[in-house]
């Protein structure tokens, strides 16, 4: 007998097929086997394009490790750091002041630089109108000298 992984979840499906005779003797029915097992609702937004459940126990996991695994860093290198705790804090405090002001400038300078591009745009804007009038100024000249000749 052999070990194919676990049998309760296939790729593709929204569970397992039902069997077409019953368990063996010996063998109990989970709660995933049998004609008259309930399943758990699939939801349109667990299943992809492609017919992929979503593992959100999977997701779940890897993402409590992540945290932890930031958290335990974070922690190592507060412990490994050459300077105090104090010294530390000061650096942290002034690096977060001059990403601050850096950040104050390059939005000051985004909102100044949209400010520009608004005024350029609208004398395109201008120029544009005032050729055209131009042109259909010229254009009446031209009908009014062909009819008055």
């Amino acid at each position: 007998m052999s070990y194919a992984g676990p049998a309760s979840r296939t790729r593709g499906s929204t569970g397992r097929q039902e069997p077409s005779s019953p368990a063996p003797a010996g063998r109990s029915i989970g709660p995933s086997d049998g004609p008259g097992a309930r399943r758990a609702p699939t939801y349109s937004s667990d299943v992809d394009e492609n017919g992929h459940e979503t593992d959100w126990h999977r997701i779940a996991l890897f993402g409590a490790g992540l945290a932890l695994g930031l958290t335990l860093g974070a922690g190592a290198a507060l412990l490994a750091a050459p300077q105090t705790g104090e010294e530390t804090r000061a650096v942290l405090r002034s690096r977060a002041r001059r990403m601050t002001r850096a950040t104050g400038r390059r939005s000051q300078d985004a909102w100044d630089d949209l400010r520009n591009e608004l005024q350029s745009a609208t004398r395109a804007l201008r120029r544009r109108r005032a050729r055209q009038a131009a042109r259909k100024a010229l254009q009446r000249e031209l009908e009014a000298e062909g009819v008055a000749d």
